[in-house]
């Protein structure tokens, strides 16, 4: 039984590949199976992966079922409490979702560019999104690279943000429970190595220590500067798709340009504290 185990596990890490979708961030991952064991190496290879390139598209070909969603969410990290609205699926199993129906693009500020659970101590580390049910056309999700986006700053911005923090806190999404928390501005991925940048416009406040004014006009700068073109990825939904994304070091946000049902399953992956740069 051993022996065929490893097999299996053998074989789910020799044709797994990555194929990058920009020059910046975002792979599909080719070669995974839903349902593969519980193999220590294969977590390895896809961690690493999603650190790597920021997020990470998979095509299930169908829609699976509760545990096996659950399973695949379990591979990158311990998965947190279910989120968004919670229906009963095909089997009975309690499943959350985030439903365009109940949760308004506009009004939630899903359609602004965010890193999810900002004003908490310990952001999560990861989320998942499942397409379950998609308009004809529209409704996309777009990330962006935050590696890029430092590295696109002049040496003289990155010396500055490197020892700089923000407050982050609930003030935009008033239908959240009131929390902020201070972070450093710029953060450094341990897998990679790299630094990126952790403001966005959903939850980034202020600069701490700083002038208002000076404040108020570097944060503006920064947030144009995450739609730079060159820094995204998109992805069109089609019902078994998925997508996971590490949340410090890309930002995500909705396209609201779509009528009709937009249901996608969601799970949140724990996170770790976050490492400064000028730590």
């Amino acid at each position: 039984m051993a022996s065929a185990h490893k097999a299996k596990s053998d074989a789910a890490l020799s044709g797994l590949r990555f194929e990058a979708v920009s020059g910046n961030i975002g792979a599909w991952v080719r070669g995974f199976a839903l349902g593969a064991p519980d193999n220590a190496l294969l977590k390895e290879r896809l961690q690493i992966a999603l650190a790597e390139y920021g997020v990470l598209f998979f095509d299930f070909g169908r829609i699976p079922d509760f545990e096996e969603y659950f399973g695949f969410a379990s591979l990158f990290g311990k998965v947190q409490g279910k989120f968004g609205q919670v229906v009963k699926d095909r089997q009975g199993e309690e499943t959350p979702f985030i439903d365009s129906a109940r949760n308004p693009m506009k009004q939630f500020r899903i359609n602004h560019w965010h890193a999810d659970g900002g004003p908490l101590p310990v952001p999560p580390l990861a989320a998942i999104l499942m397409a379950y049910e998609v308009p004809e056309a529209g409704g996309d999700t777009m990330w962006a690279s935050m590696y890029a986006a430092y590295e696109a700053l002049s040496p003289h911005m990155q010396r500055m943000l490197d020892g700089m923090r923000i407050l982050n806190n609930n003030d935009r999404t008033s239908f959240l429970e009131p929390k902020e928390h201070i972070h450093p501005a710029v953060v450094v991925n341990p897998i990679t190595g790299r630094k990126c940048l952790f403001v966005d416009p959903n939850y980034t406040a202020r600069f701490v220590d700083v002038p208002d004014r000076e404040s108020e006009v570097l944060l503006q700068f920064l947030f144009e500067h995450i739609n730079t073109p060159e820094f995204h990825v998109r992805l069109r939904w089609k019902p078994g798709y998925a997508a996971v994304w590490h949340q410090q070091v890309t930002k995500h946000r909705g396209v609201d340009d779509f009528t009709g049902t937009r249901k996608l399953q969601r799970h949140t992956v724990d996170g770790a504290p976050l490492i400064g740069a000028g730590a």
